[in-house]
């Protein structure tokens, strides 16, 4: 009696399975035929039905290839990046032609240290004035490649590269250049004391005056 239960059971289970299967094939069915039918009456249903198969094509992709790189679906949008807090600086440049250093205001991210916070001022110091055309009083690209800092003393190795041999060398601008460049980071990192410039592991070389 009871297998003869199981095998009843199964069986109402299967012919259930199966009107259910043969029920959701008409209703599939009868949609296909009406979606057909709406095609062929309207050139705007036609291409509504284009785009959402495309679309629906698309999502597909895109969760098998989330998939694929173990990734969630749902991480659409990369992680915003924490909000990093700058503060105003000083930094000293040279003027015009060369004729004085002058100060003025930078932000920078809080969060540069030693190195970094000195590569940056480096930068500030090159880039020059925002208020005045001060664009020829460093006419060399001076690449940084190494920074020492030991016993207050900073250290900097670069390697200048000329921008163009006809361009005209302002006098002073390299001696002026050395002493905003020392005040900024001195100003900035007091721990800082002296700063001294290093062409390509040599000391006391010219830089772009001869």
């Amino acid at each position: 009696m009871k297998i003869s239960n199981i095998k009843n059971k199964i069986s109402s289970w299967v012919v259930r399975l199966k009107a259910f299967i043969s029920s959701i094939y008409n209703k599939i069915k009868i949609f296909i035929n009406d979606t057909k039918a709406e095609m062929d009456k309207s050139e705007k249903e036609k291409n509504r039905v284009y785009i959402l198969t495309a679309s629906s094509l698309f999502l597909l992709i895109y969760i098998m290839f989330s998939y694929h790189v173990d990734k969630n679906i749902f991480n659409i949008f990369p992680s915003i990046p924490p909000f990093e807090n700058k503060r105003t600086i000083n930094i000293y440049i040279p003027s015009e032609g060369c004729t004085e250093i002058l100060t003025e205001k930078r932000k920078i991210y809080s969060s540069l240290k030693n190195e970094s916070l000195i590569e940056r001022l480096f930068e500030l110091v090159c880039t020059g004035s925002y208020f005045e055309n001060t664009s020829e009083n460093v006419p060399v690209d001076l690449l940084i490649k190494k920074i020492w800092i030991a016993d207050g003393v900073c250290v900097i190795d670069l390697s200048p590269i000329m921008l163009d041999r006809d361009i005209q060398v302002i006098k002073g601008s390299e001696q002026m250049f050395k002493e905003a460049l020392e005040k900024t980071i001195t100003s900035n990192m007091p721990e800082i004391k002296k700063v001294i410039l290093l062409e390509k592991g040599v000391p006391f070389r010219k830089l772009w005056e001869m």
